[in-house]
C-alpha cells in the first residue's frame, strides 16, 4: 500500500495483538434465563462456555463483572469485526441459558477526535 509517498505493509495501520488485527471493544450486558436462573450454580459453567465461544472465534474476553439491576454480568468483550460479533452471540444465543445485549464502545478520546 502506497502511504504518504511511501510503500508500506498493512501492518503499519493495525495493532497486531498475537498477530492478528485491531480488536474492536464491545459491552456485552448479560442475564442467566429463568433455566439459568433456577441452576444459578453452574452459573461460572456458562460463563466459562462464553469465553471459549468467544476463542474460538477469535475475539476476547477482556473481563467480566457480576452487576445489580435488570442484568446479572457485564462483559468487555474484544472482536476484530462486527461479523464476528454476530456470529459469537448467535452461538452464545444457542446456550439457552444466557440472554445478551451488546454495543460496540470506544474511549472517549476517540469519540471526540471524531466530533472534531
Amino acid at each position: 500500500m502506497r502511504a504518504c509517498g511511501k510503500w508500506v505493509t498493512l501492518d503499519a495501520y493495525f495493532d497486531q495483538p498475537a498477530g492478528g488485527f485491531t480488536l474492536f471493544t464491545y459491552i456485552g450486558l448479560v442475564r442467566l434465563t429463568e433455566e439459568g436462573q433456577e441452576k444459578l450454580h453452574e452459573a461460572p459453567v456458562y460463563l466459562e462456555k462464553m469465553e471459549k465461544i468467544i476463542t474460538e472465534e477469535g475475539g476476547k474476553l477482556e473481563d467480566i463483572y457480576a452487576v445489580m439491576g435488570p442484568w446479572d454480568f457485564l462483559a468487555i468483550v474484544k472482536y476484530p469485526d462486527n461479523e464476528t460479533a454476530f456470529r459469537v452471540l448467535a452461538r452464545i444465543g444457542m446456550l439457552d441459558v444466557i440472554k445478551t445485549e451488546t454495543f460496540p464502545a470506544e474511549k472517549m478520546e476517540v469519540f471526540f477526535k471524531a466530533l472534531v
